[in-house]
């Protein structure tokens, strides 16, 4: 089978989030079930400054609202592992950021990635097309639209993947001339939305089949309070649409071989794990109490993953026994309240307000429990990462969250992790105290941690998933 997986961002090129993770990963586990998979991104001004190996492969000009784009698509020498193809436009894509500049969207974007789908389109056609094309969100949204406008006859069928529906791109209904679409598709039952001209909604109508990036949350979103304004519509949709768990990639994600951290360790020397908190606090300066249990997060500070219930019961979690690390960046506002409450409470809490990937690994390595209090998921990885680190997982029960965390239960002794159900501050308080009393019972303790990391949620078996997912839409 001959797939194209089309996206906005992939490692370990360019990412912004779990839609990098996935779409640079599962194209080389698909390849290993013995599928032909190329991938497709744009080249942008960071890709650019890698200096790749990049063979020029085609060449073309895109008319779009009137205007001449000249395009070129290139091949990375470099990747022996499956064809990784860059779409090539300055104009468009040569900028300082991915989506946004100085946290403003560019204006433009609906344009841009306009081009990239009909470009793409172009370009796999040119190559002799295959049996689907896979795409990611709404940045490629509009490829199964044109190709339904301007290759009727062509047979290739289109899934699309949800990462977060929250980002839809909406824009408004002006803009159908600049991207070669007919006021024809601004109706009900195809682009429009609430008057506006709505990308993803239109790759949920055109493509063939659509999935999320796990089971629950497939069928959160057919659902008013998380559908996000298209749950009538996925609702309609329920008999091709899915759910596949992401998987993580145990090549990079793993403890054993972790080139990240200090003190390396597995499933049987798992009493070598607390060194690596030693080292933490010996680098990050801080002279936290090495009794108490150490929670991290690693997340966008975002109301979405669960920093406004987090936020709002700070001073009472902070009279418990434990240490806090967060790293992470995301709103201006919460960063600040977070760099002022570890002035007041260094004894206990450090804010690390950056990106910092060798760091990530180190905390992961070095913690106790993995906080992810988020008010939706519709996957998660970090929760994945924990679990395979010996890292006991905190969670609220949603989305990609509730699939893959089994709240531990006293009488059965069964469960790999802490979970909690409503989303407010009380739940939360409440999940921090029973880790702690569990913390306080190392036998107990143990037997979760050695329950996570039994888990398998490799790429592997996720891979195997899409492939009986590809097959099933072939048939169709």
């Amino acid at each position: 089978m001959k797939v194209y997986l089309v996206t906005s961002e992939a490692t370990p090129y360019v990412k912004t989030g779990g839609l990098g993770d996935v779409s640079g990963t599962l194209p080389k586990y698909l390849k290993a079930l013995s599928l032909e998979v190329s991938l497709i991104l744009p080249l942008y001004k960071g890709i650019k400054e890698k200096r790749l190996p990049l063979d020029r492969v085609f060449s073309g000009n895109l008319s779009l609202g009137g205007k001449t784009f000249p395009y070129s698509f290139y091949q990375d020498k470099a990747n022996a592992e499956f064809p990784t193809y860059f779409l090539e436009n300055d104009e468009l894509f040569f900028r300082e950021g991915i989506y946004t500049e100085k946290g403003r969207d560019y204006e433009d974007n609906y344009l841009r990635y306009s081009f990239f789908s009909l470009a793409v389109l172009q370009f796999i056609f040119a190559l002799g097309g295959g049996d689907l094309i896979h795409i990611q969100d709404w940045q490629t949204s509009l490829l199964p639209v044109y190709k339904k406008l301007y290759y009727p006859e062509r047979k290739e069928k289109v899934l699309l993947t949800i990462h977060n529906l929250s980002f839809q791109g909406i824009f408004d209904r002006e803009i159908l001339p600049a991207i070669n679409l007919p006021e024809s598709l601004f109706h009900m039952e195809a682009l429009e939305f609430y008057g506006k001209v709505n990308f993803l909604k239109g790759g949920i109508i055109f493509s063939d089949f659509i999935n999320t990036v796990s089971p629950s949350y497939a069928r959160e979103i057919q659902k008013e309070e998380s559908g996000c304004g298209l749950h009538n519509l996925l609702g309609k949709r329920r008999d091709y649409l899915t759910g596949i768990i992401n998987g993580i990639d145990y090549t990079y994600w793993n403890p054993e071989k972790d080139k990240y951290i200090k003190v390396p360790f597995s499933l049987k020397t798992i009493h070598q794990k607390r060194e690596n908190q030693k080292y933490l606090y010996k680098d990050l300066g801080v002279a936290f109490d090495s009794e108490k249990p150490l929670f991290s997060m690693i997340s966008r500070i975002t109301p979405q993953k669960g920093f406004d219930i987090l936020l709002a019961s700070f001073a009472e979690l902070m009279k418990l026994p434990l240490n806090l690390v967060i790293l992470g960046t995301g709103e201006i506002e919460d960063e600040n309240q977070l760099k002022r409450w570890g002035e007041i409470y260094k004894e206990k809490f450090i804010p690390l307000i950056r990106f910092d990937e060798e760091l990530a690994h180190q905390i992961y390595a070095a913690s106790d429990f993995f906080l992810m209090p988020s008010k939706f998921e519709p996957c998660g990885l970090g929760q994945l990462i924990a679990l395979k680190y010996g890292t006991v997982p905190i969670v609220r029960r949603t989305g990609g969250l509730k699939d893959t965390i089994q709240n531990y239960h006293e009488k059965t002794a069964c469960g790999n992790g802490i979970t909690f159900d409503d989303y407010d501050s009380f739940e939360l308080l409440e999940a921090l105290r029973r880790a702690i009393r569990i913390f306080a019972d190392q036998k107990v303790y143990r037997r979760i941690q050695e329950a996570g990391m039994k888990c398998d949620y490799s790429w592997v078996s996720s891979a195997q998933e899409y492939v009986r997912l590809y097959n099933k839409i072939k048939e169709q």
